[in-house]
Formats: C-alpha cells, structure tokens, sequence
C-alpha cells in the first residue's frame, strides 16, 4: 500500500488547481494589492493555514497571488478573511 502524506496530497491537488484557475481564466494574481507583481512568482494562498483542519485545497479554499501579496495577508486573519469574502463567496 502507498501512503500519500500532506506534502504528497498537496502536489497533487496543486496540479488540479492549476488547470481549474486556467480554465476560469485566472492567471494573475487576484489580490492586487500596492506593489502587487502580477503574474510572476505566483502561488496558492490558503484561507486557512495548512495545519489547520479546515484548509481546503479547493478553488473555495485558495486565492492565487503573488509572493508580495500573498505576504500582506499571511499573518493578518482580518485581511486574508475580507479577502476570500469579497473574491469567493
């Protein structure tokens, strides 16, 4: 039996998430904040951290941005929460 562990699960889904944003059309960064790099250096910001049990790897559950922006909510719960508010629900 193979055992799949976070890291692995989390490659995968990536690879999921990375056509579904293509298909929807997003390829930038969605935040845009003040000095925002728009598509480069992009990754995926968790609504939640990943040690968190309620981190989804979902379109629901992630936000495409880049390294600048995606730094701005990191570790602000208020910004990251009026974030996925206003571009997924």
């Amino acid at each position: 039996m193979y055992y799949m562990g976070k890291v692995g699960i989390w490659t995968k889904q990536r690879q999921k998430l990375k056509v579904e944003y293509e298909t929807k059309g997003i390829t930038t960064c969605e935040l845009g904040f003040n000095g925002c790099w728009g598509d480069n250096a992009l990754s995926f910001a968790h609504r939640y951290k990943s040690s968190d049990p309620r981190c989804e790897h979902t379109f629901v559950g992630k936000i495409l941005a880049c390294i600048p922006c995606h730094d701005k909510i990191e570790y602000d719960r208020e910004l990251t929460e009026k974030m996925f508010k206003k571009l997924r629900i």
